[in-house]
């Protein structure tokens, strides 16, 4: 079951399933209201127990329990998720995924003795459950079960599986204990691998920042172009003291300036710019120091350079720059992120200056839904977010990686409005003619022809395959391979891929992702009512289509049933023979017993 955000809705319908739950837990909580235990989560508990509710709404219910219920009932949870057979495996992950949230959001743990982690990770072990391995790990952590830190230091010494590493070196920081500070500060030497070292600074944070910053920074001297900052700068930047900290050390050491660039821009597409931090990076990157507002005067000349010399068809391409990384906060044509706004209308509601403004100097042209706050917690954490939810117990924030974080409102410290979560900085590794042609293109949206969303119902969300493997590249290539090795073998390969402003999927750049002139790419709906759709490419050469796992011959792309639920529409465009260097893939309705449906949009 994927998770979506959708447009183009035709009709809007509740989940069946849900109703039926809860309606069950309503009938269980009337017919024993007098019996004992928590009131609230006694019926859901009992619901459980008795076997009639289904394996896959278990979670649902599990959900509801760990928002709602008490120590007690956790305990409850947390023993059923502890015994041997009376769980799925799926069911088992859902209660102790459910309770590492409730600690985290309502600092609430089981009421009982906790040491059953250590049986319940010797099976997962046995197992080779790796899934299980890691919650039952953070779950020690967060409930710091001290007695297994010893253990769990063993394992790290004798070597464990790359996808554990991370979470126990968390865990031994969340410990806090000397012999978990001084194992984690040995891995953050230069002659450990990069990718525990890297993972080793982040814990130590947590326990010397100091200590943490110096390891930081002479890990960044140490790197190459080929490595990736955002999880090392993390930690930092949530601390108040952090960025400062690592400025100095940064400021000591001598930086590759290719490598200073990636850690500055690392920094500014995670939502922050810190001047402690900006400045020794922009210095050993060769770049100017934090941006100055444009007077009136040089506002209205660039605005006539804008109009003049900007080019928006390149300013597009500058606009979908990994670098720049826009799409990471917005959409076009809602494909993309929602934390920033929308820029489909963009240009027909905005002047030049005022776009040029918020390029600049983000923070001094924020809509009033798009303000955030700036939270420092109790643990010294600071957050900066979107408020998207509040009560009088927490506070629900979304980053500037679209993550919602949750804090407790009794862990809020000190609270204020925060900056735009869009950097002033991204635009110093521009050109000055590449700064233009954006602000031209911005211009250009919801105005100018070839710029404007098309009302019809057109694909802008793409999922990409990346290296797709020969035998699916193959003219006669069968169903059961293309299944097998797109989306069985390696379905992690899809990359996130969004339409131009015009609508058009640029093939040049679907061939790099694709390392292949053969392109894969797929795009979801959402069916609400079963019905007949039509299938409107911009021109059929060299492309082969599926409706989830079935090829679907171009005699039926006029008129093709799709039964009610969420399916995948994919193509193979062979670039090669596609005559045209975008493709354009619109849903419409079918001429008879039309479908209801929505085509999947966000991210």
């Amino acid at each position: 079951m994927f998770r979506v955000r959708t447009a183009f809705s035709t009709s809007r319908r509740y989940s069946l399933p849900l109703l039926v739950t809860l309606a069950a837990i309503r009938l269980l909580s009337a017919s024993n209201s007098l019996q004992a235990g928590n009131p609230t989560v006694a019926p859901m508990i009992r619901l459980i127990e008795s076997g009639r509710l289904p394996e896959e709404r278990i979670p649902t219910v599990v959900e509801l329990i760990c928002k709602r219920g008490d120590a007690e009932d956790l305990q409850y949870l947390f023993e059923k998720a502890a015994s041997k057979d009376s769980v799925s495996p799926e069911n088992r992950s859902a209660m102790l995924n459910g309770l590492a949230n409730t600690m985290r959001d309502r600092k609430l743990k089981p009421s009982g003795v906790l040491t059953q982690l250590r049986g319940l990770l010797k099976r997962a072990t046995a197992d080779k459950n790796l899934t299980a391995q890691k919650q039952v790990i953070e779950l020690v952590g967060l409930w710091k079960v001290q007695g297994m830190a010893a253990e769990l230091a063993d394992t790290l010494k004798q070597g464990a599986a790359d996808e554990l590493t991370g979470a126990i070196i968390g865990t031994l920081a969340e410990l806090k204990g000397e012999d978990s500070a001084r194992l984690i500060t040995d891995l953050t030497k230069s002659d450990q691998p990069k990718r525990l070292r890297r993972q080793a600074i982040v814990a130590l944070a947590a326990i010397d920042l100091s200590a943490a910053a110096e390891a930081a920074g002479q890990y960044i001297a140490d790197a190459n172009t080929k490595d990736n900052f955002d999880s090392l700068l993390k930690p930092f930047l949530a601390r108040q003291q952090g960025p400062n900290l690592l400025g100095k050390a940064i400021a000591a050491r001598e930086l590759n300036p290719d490598v200073a660039k990636l850690v500055l821009r690392s920094m500014l597409t995670s939502g922050k710019n810190e001047a402690a931090l900006a400045d020794p990076l922009s210095e050993a990157a060769g770049l100017g120091k934090a941006m100055e507002p444009m007077t009136k005067e040089q506002l209205q000349q660039l605005a006539q350079e804008v109009a003049a010399h900007g080019d928006a068809a390149r300013g597009e391409q500058v606009f979908r720059r990994e670098e720049l990384n826009c799409y990471k906060c917005h959409a076009i044509g809602k494909a993309g992120a929602n934390i920033g706004p929308d820029l489909s209308a963009v240009g027909g509601s905005s002047p030049i200056d005022y776009l040029v403004n918020s390029l600049l100097l983000p923070s001094q042209a924020i809509k009033e839904a798009y303000k955030t706050a700036l939270i420092l917690d109790i643990d010294g954490l600071s957050h900066t977010g979107i408020v998207v939810d509040r009560d009088d117990e927490r506070v629900v924030l979304r980053d500037a990686q679209g993550k919602e974080v949750t804090i407790a409102e009794d862990d809020i410290e000190f609270e204020k409005e925060g900056d735009s979560l869009m950097p002033s900085g991204l635009t110093k590794f521009l050109t000055h003619q590449e700064f233009v042609d954006l602000v031209r293109y911005l211009s250009a949206l919801g105005k100018d022809d070839g710029y404007t969303m098309t009302a019809e119902p057109t694909v802008y969300r793409w999922r990409v395959y990346r290296s797709p493997s020969g035998k699916t590249t193959l003219p006669n290539a069968d169903d059961d391979s293309i299944r097998n090795m797109l989306f069985e073998y390696a379905p992690e390969k899809w990359t996130p891929f969004y339409s131009l402003a015009s609508g058009e999927l640029p093939l040049g750049e679907a061939r790099n992702v694709a390392r292949n002139p053969m392109v894969f790419a797929y795009a979801e709906i959402v069916v609400n009512v079963a019905g007949n759709i039509q299938l409107q490419l911009n021109n059929e050469n060299g492309v082969i289509a599926w409706l989830d796992n079935r090829r679907v011959a171009p005699s039926e792309w006029q008129s093709l049933h799709v039964d009610e639920g969420e399916h995948r529409l994919m193509f193979r465009i062979d670039t090669r023979e596609f005559p045209a260097e975008g493709f354009t893939a619109k849903v419409l309705k079918g001429s008879e017993s039309a479908a209801e449906y929505t085509i999947v949009v966000g991210e």
